[in-house]
């Protein structure tokens, strides 16, 4: 059967669904299946976009919490100076957390931004305080609906209780303590615009110039960065050139390559090892979080009506699930822009951690959305 699954992965890559893939699963905290497909080559890194989502913002906060430096009924209004609408004083961080804020799904801030700040702390100012004027388009606790913007917020949250910048804190609660060596963001460094004379005027070329890492430290920031493999994602129009060992997500961008929503890089066997420790704590068999502070957070009674999101993690869809047709009812993932997934039975212990870049060249191509489902099934029948 585990040479259906390679036939299945490797002739995803030669119909275009992806042009590199990386999957593991696991059973009972086993690796019963790992390879690498089309142009991946084991430890390639990948952007996992959204995974950053439950992997660093939702840990974070669920260890925060556990520790009493804040709580999920606190209120946005509390905890970030810019935020003074009215909205603010009911929205509350589980509302952040579980996708039920009210915010949009996500808006194209980076857009707005005079190229000249981007990868600066004026950037991030001005595209945190575009977030906190961003009216509620329900009202918190409402519905279930995916938003990027709350979880801006929550990063910055993240950021005040823990009072060091969100990445040095993932690294210091989250990488370093679980040995995910090859998990990290990657900052955009502001970088000078580059201007053309049209019509007698000058302006400002509208693509975003390749980061220049000029002072002894970013440089060997970058160098470090060299010494990586990384799988490319989009040919990305705003910056004109493929996106390379630098994140897609162009708001993530904007705002330094380190934000709550997106940024962070990471391989297969990382993951794997970060699930290993959150289901080992989930059975009371971990020193990194109390059992009742995990089960309490991923709290699956928490689903109400619309309300599929629990502790930052996502749960099967009754139809159409991008997990397939077998997890169980006590199972939680994540998808990724990029391509990405991890999903994670609770129940049976078992976990499917597949790393794609399927927006190589082209976000357009949708081919992934179809094929998770059917290579998760393929996996469960295989291996449970």
């Amino acid at each position: 059967m585990k040479d259906q699954i390679d036939r299945a992965m490797d002739r995803a890559v030669s119909d275009g669904v992806f042009p590199a893939a990386d999957l593991l699963v696991a059973k009972e905290g086993e690796i019963v299946h790992h390879k690498q497909y089309g142009d991946a080559r084991e430890g390639t890194c990948f952007d996992i976009a959204s995974l950053t989502k439950p992997v660093c913002t939702a840990a974070l906060t669920m260890s925060l919490a556990e520790e009493g430096l804040l709580k999920l009924s606190d209120t946005v209004y509390q905890w970030l100076g810019g935020a003074r609408m009215p909205v603010h004083k009911v929205m509350l961080l589980e509302h952040l957390l579980n996708h039920t804020s009210g915010l949009p799904a996500w808006q194209p801030y980076y857009r707005e931004l005079p190229l000249d700040l981007v990868g600066t702390e004026g950037g991030k100012s001005f595209v945190l305080d575009a977030c906190y004027h961003e009216p509620a388009i329900n009202e918190p606790g409402e519905k279930t609906l995916y938003s990027d913007i709350g979880y801006i917020f929550l990063g910055e949250i993240i950021e005040q209780a823990g009072g060091i910048p969100l990445d040095a804190f993932f690294a210091n609660r989250i990488a370093k303590p679980l040995g995910l060596n090859d998990t990290f963001f990657v900052r955009s460094i502001g970088a000078p615009v580059s201007t053309t004379k049209r019509h007698g005027f000058v302006t400002a070329d509208q693509h975003v110039p390749t980061p220049k890492h000029g002072r002894p430290g970013e440089r060997a920031i970058r160098k470090a960065e060299e010494r990586r493999r990384f799988a490319p994602t989009e040919d990305c129009p705003w910056r004109e050139r493929i996106i390379h060992g630098e994140v897609h997500d162009q708001n993530a961008y904007a705002l330094g390559g380190v934000a709550g929503h997106a940024g962070l890089f990471s391989t297969s066997i990382d993951l794997h090892r970060f699930v290993l420790e959150l289901t080992n704590a989930y059975k009371g068999k971990s020193d990194w979080l109390p059992k009742e502070a995990v089960r309490n957070f991923i709290n699956f009674g928490n689903r109400r009506g619309t309300h599929t999101f629990t502790g930052g993690w996502d749960t099967p869809s009754p139809k159409n699930s991008a997990s397939g047709r077998y997890f169980s009812k006590h199972s939680i993932g994540h998808l990724a822009y990029t391509g990405c997934s991890l999903w994670i039975d609770l129940e049976k212990n078992f976990w499917v951690v597949l790393l794609t870049n399927r927006i190589n060249p082209s976000s357009t191509n949708e081919k992934i959305k179809a094929f998770r489902p059917q290579i998760h099934d393929l996996i469960y029948k295989a291996v449970i």
